[in-house]
């Protein structure tokens, strides 16, 4: 795990918030951290080279919500199934704030990389507020392949 520690993998201000122990299993932080070493920092170092190359700024890459317990993927509503309980999920943001360079660059990064959803949230004219990466759907095999804009609460394929 070069460019993300366990701390910011895990690390919720609600579930502190509330008082919920966020802490994962072995299990689970195996996957964490799979998952990180697997997507997550190739993904990284593809985009400080793409900032630097394209004069974009800062090209660090933040987690808003990484790996949940059940008890706090269900007080954020959350799917019962979403990958984030496997540790197989993160929210991200581009520390430079350019989000449709950001979701761009992910869906051109990921055509030919072994992935499961690049989801751009909650769009609005083609802007995410953040980008959901998943490397295996949560029965920890699958990976689908999906690129996904939701749009109004609506999910679609993809949008430019």
């Amino acid at each position: 795990m070069r460019f993300f520690t366990l701390q910011a993998c895990i690390g919720s201000d609600i579930a502190q918030q509330k008082g919920i122990d966020n802490t994962p299993t072995p299990e689970v932080e195996a996957c964490i951290v799979e998952t990180v070493e697997q997507l997550l920092d190739p993904l990284s170092e593809a985009w400080e080279a793409y900032c630097r190359s394209n004069r974009l700024g800062v090209s660090g890459i933040d987690i808003t919500s990484g790996y949940r317990c059940v008890q706090l993927n269900g007080m954020v509503g959350a799917s019962s199934t979403s990958a984030h309980c496997r540790g197989y999920a993160f929210d991200l943001v581009p520390a430079n704030g350019k989000m449709r360079e950001f979701k761009r660059f992910c869906r051109d990064y990921l055509a030919d990389k072994a992935f499961d959803q690049l989801i751009s949230v909650e769009e609005d004219n083609g802007i995410p507020r953040w980008i959901h990466v998943g490397y295996k759907h949560p029965d920890g095999h699958s990976q689908r392949r999906q690129f996904i804009s939701q749009v109004n609460g609506k999910y679609k394929a993809m949008t430019d």
